[in-house]
């Protein structure tokens, strides 16, 4: 039965060898965050059925923040997911024994921000010296602050954190309890509309616009994982390229799949999301020419070598030992435009 059932609904491109899809395997996927618009793209590839077809019975799980999620999977609760790659970088400095690696390189662009109130004292980064700002601890804009600090030209040190949860993250700004927040564009400013700020109301300071050359988020996992199951890594690819692909085609479609998962959320506002993903982190002008997850091994070298100046690192990772293309469908596949 569950032949036939995979059999008949296999569609499109990206199909998984017979055998594989006959045999299907268990799989714990953590997200970056809560379900909604930002992560669409997973949640299409789970029920529209792409995970099934690579034989895959995905048990998808809500993240609390993208700088957590490499921590999870090395802890061993998850085998795989979708986190922060600078996050990542770090955690495998300081983990070696690990083996964290980047099998897909979703978001090509940076959608780390700070952002403050636009009726406040904060008009730049600069701004930020001294100030009291809010973020859950897994988040990565928090992790990544000392860098964005530092191509800003001011001290991170002087800022006074207070952790948080992720639903208590935006009301606080709202509610004036502190001067500035970190996360993703995609899910702070978005979100901050949602509880009356629109983004005329909120100063957005971007990573990226001070020079940040980062990469966001990609799938990973263990190198110890993809070695003992390298077609269920590969077919885990193949499912979310091709979420990825629907999401860039139509925002909606792929957000309404969401909905069926999380009837509460507010559709317009996620497909809003949906749409900010789609332009600010994963249809760059490279990606553009040259589809999902060609990565430019000299723009990683140089984020490692900053992550290394700046969060200290007792060892440099490799970009060999970081990210590899060994699981990727070809490149016909990935083509986004």
């Amino acid at each position: 039965m569950q032949r036939r059932t995979l059999i008949a609904a296999g569609i499109g491109t990206l199909a998984a060898p017979a055998a594989l899809r006959a045999q299907p395997r268990s799989l714990r996927f953590s997200l970056d965050w809560a379900l909604g618009g930002s992560s669409a793209f997973a949640i299409a590839a789970d029920r529209l059925g792409y995970f099934r077809e690579e034989g895959i019975e995905a048990r998808i799980s809500r993240g609390f923040g993208s700088g957590r999620v490499p921590v999870d999977i090395g802890g061993g609760a998850y085998e795989m997911g979708f986190g922060d790659f600078s996050s990542m970088a770090k955690f495998a400095a300081e983990n070696p024994q690990v083996g964290m690696v980047c099998v897909l390189m979703v978001f090509d662009g940076l959608p780390l921000v700070a952002v403050a109130r636009g009726d406040g004292p904060i008009r730049t980064p600069k701004d930020l010296e001294g100030r009291h700002l809010a973020a859950p601890e897994g988040d990565a804009g928090r992790q990544m602050f000392p860098v964005f600090a530092d191509f800003a030209g001011f001290n991170a040190s002087s800022v006074r954190w207070t952790s948080v949860s992720p639903q208590l993250r935006e009301p606080m700004l709202v509610r004036s309890q502190v001067d500035a927040i970190t996360g993703f564009i995609s899910s702070t400013v978005i979100s901050l509309k949602g509880l009356g700020m629109p983004p005329e109301r909120q100063v957005i300071m971007r990573y990226r616009d001070v020079g940040v050359p980062l990469y966001s988020n990609c799938v990973m996992t263990t190198r110890r994982y993809a070695e003992a199951n390298p077609e269920i890594v590969r077919g885990v690819v193949r499912a979310i390229t091709r979420g990825v692909r629907l999401m860039v085609q139509d925002p909606a479609a792929a957000t309404a799949t969401v909905k069926q998962v999380e009837p509460l959320i507010d559709l317009p506002l996620e497909t809003e999301r949906a749409e900010v993903v789609v332009k600010e982190m994963i249809m760059t002008d490279h990606v553009r020419r040259n589809g999902l997850s060609a990565v430019e091994r000299g723009r990683m070298a140089q984020g490692i070598e900053i992550l290394e100046r700046v969060e200290r690192f007792t060892r440099r990772p490799s970009v060999e030992e970081l990210y590899t293309d060994a699981f990727l469908p070809a490149a016909a596949d990935r083509a986004m435009s």
